[in-house]
């Protein structure tokens, strides 16, 4: 095999029984290619997905090698913060009505903050926050426009102290993760007795994945696990955690990105890329309107408590 690559057990309950859902269409080309932004990507590159016999996680299998993926992300260049400011705030304060039902004025670890929108709403809202973000792009747009605590590192190279958070969230951040049990453990280990973790990731049983199939959006080189409230529920019960539950927010679109991935799609966004930008007038109308959905339409959001 590739030195590229490693095998992997499943990521959830370690058992080595799959079945093969699809085959990667990817070269090694694609591995050498910059990253530039997490956001606004339309499926096209994937590895092979696979589903596991036991407890139906789907979950890609080989992946690339731990040390080139974190590498990758370290170096990932955020170049769409302009863009998705206005809708990223929008939604995050419904993400903060969503946790200010069960904590409030607590202090709360945000992993995988991105450029520090939902943050920057905890931290309005009254609560003490701290940020872990790999991008050291997305990190320095944090803590310079928000001027937020974030730690520009992967979270498995950090160890907080025990029992030392009131929430922690993790907002579209499980399905990137190599070993993602072991992460919810150490989540599990840094919680106050009585914490609360808030996960979403993306549905592979939602509606769109179901119609879309292999080119749904969120099938990307970047998504290596596949969640569904039932398999994000059973690695959350894996990790210690109890009254585990699914909730939902309101997300948030700008009509800009929904149009630039599908301009992307359809190799039309180079030629067209000054008419929609920031600097233009219809790239600043289509970005003030803002398109809200249920989180339940493509994402599994559950919570757990320690």
């Amino acid at each position: 095999m590739d030195s590229t690559f490693e095998y992997r057990n499943c990521p959830c309950c370690k058992q080595n029984d799959f079945e093969v859902l699809f085959e990667s269409n990817m070269q090694t080309y694609d591995f050498r290619e910059e990253t530039e932004t997490i956001y606004m990507l339309w499926g096209e590159r994937h590895g092979r997905h696979v589903k596991c016999k036991n407890c139906h996680l789907v979950y890609v299998n080989p992946i690339e090698k731990g040390n080139n993926i974190n590498e990758a992300y370290s170096q990932m260049k955020s170049v769409d913060a302009a863009i998705i400011r206005e809708s990223r705030l929008r939604a995050t304060e419904s993400q903060m009505e969503l946790i200010k039902k069960y904590k409030d004025d607590a202090r709360l670890l945000d992993i995988g903050c991105g450029e520090g929108f939902f943050l920057f709403n905890a931290s309005k809202a009254g609560y003490t926050t701290k940020g872990v973000e790999p991008s050291q792009g997305a990190a320095a747009y944090a803590r310079k426009e928000f001027g937020l605590d974030v730690e520009a590192k992967p979270f498995e190279e950090l160890r907080f102290p025990e029992n030392h958070f009131d929430v922690v969230t993790l907002w579209q951040v499980l399905e990137h993760m190599l070993y993602p049990l072991m992460v919810l453990k150490e989540v599990h280990r840094i919680l106050k007795p009585g914490g609360m973790l808030v996960i979403t990731t993306p549905d592979i049983e939602g509606i769109p994945a179901r119609i879309l199939k292999k080119r749904w959006w969120c099938i990307t080189r970047l998504h290596i696990n596949q969640f569904t409230i039932k398999t994000l529920t059973n690695i959350l019960k894996n990790a210690g955690f109890k009254n585990i539950s699914p909730v939902s927010y309101k997300e948030s679109l700008s009509l800009l990105m929904v149009f630039i991935p599908t301009l992307k799609y359809l190799r039309l966004y180079k030629p067209l890329r000054n008419l929609f930008s920031l600097n233009s007038s219809l790239g600043r109308i289509m970005n003030k309107i803002l398109l809200p959905y249920p989180s339940t339409l493509d994402y599994c959001t559950v919570i757990g408590f320690k």
